[in-house]
């Protein structure tokens, strides 16, 4: 019995210090405004960072509003849909696992879309990277 306990702590340490290794994520640093009533994406600032294999960025429960974000490589789309509460104009930040890790040199669409109360879009903006 304490040999199992022994291991369940050991196992849970190793997992909570992330020596499982990392994966790729693409991260999301978004700006809104609004322009007479008019929703406008701003900026979509895009970059690659590596996390645990134990934090999770995979798909999400739809927001309404909400914004929205979905990376797409050769016509397939690689990474989870994401999305997070939308408030009004501001920042926004978005992260999403990679399905796919793209081949250097690769163009990967990011396309952030603003939603509605009613899930009508509202706006929509695509980032367009060269992987690296």
């Amino acid at each position: 019995m304490r040999l199992i306990l022994f291991s369940s702590i050991l196992i849970a340490l190793i997992m909570a210090s992330g020596c499982l290794g990392e994966k790729t994520v693409i991260k999301t640093n978004i700006t809104i405004s609004e322009h007479n009533g008019t929703q406008v994406i701003d900026n979509i600032d895009v970059t690659i960072d590596k996390v645990s294999k134990v934090e999770d960025y995979k798909g999400a429960s739809a927001h309404y509003p909400g914004v929205y974000m979905k990376s797409i490589s050769d016509m397939i789309m690689i990474d989870y849909w994401r999305s997070v509460n939308y408030n009004g104009p501001g920042e926004y930040e978005i992260i999403s696992e990679l399905r796919k890790v793209p081949e250097k040199g690769d163009k990967i669409d990011v396309i952030i879309r603003v939603d509605d109360i009613n899930a009508n879009q509202i706006a929509k903006r695509t980032e367009t990277i060269i992987w690296e």
